[in-house]
């Protein structure tokens, strides 16, 4: 194993559950690979239930969808209240 190198950004969270986290992890894939692997994260807590998003790009860097978060996070809300 040699070294490994990653860079963490935190990003703005998503309006969704109780609290809620996101951050992208950037890892350059090295010259035998172009581009960098870049994945977001995505961590809501609703009620006693954490839930865990995950985007992978190689070489871009695109966002999980704000909207699909926010409507799988109220499913799960409404699941807790039945």
């Amino acid at each position: 194993m040699g070294k490994f190198k990653a860079t963490l950004t935190m990003e703005r969270a998503p309006g969704a559950g109780d609290e809620a986290v996101r951050f992208r992890e950037t890892i350059p894939m090295g010259p035998e690979y172009p581009g960098d692997r870049n994945e977001q994260f995505t961590v809501v807590r609703a009620g006693n239930t954490v839930v865990t998003f995950r985007k992978l790009n190689i070489g871009g860097s695109a966002s999980f969808p704000a909207d699909l978060v926010n409507r799988q996070v109220e499913r799960l809300q409404n699941a807790q209240r039945s």
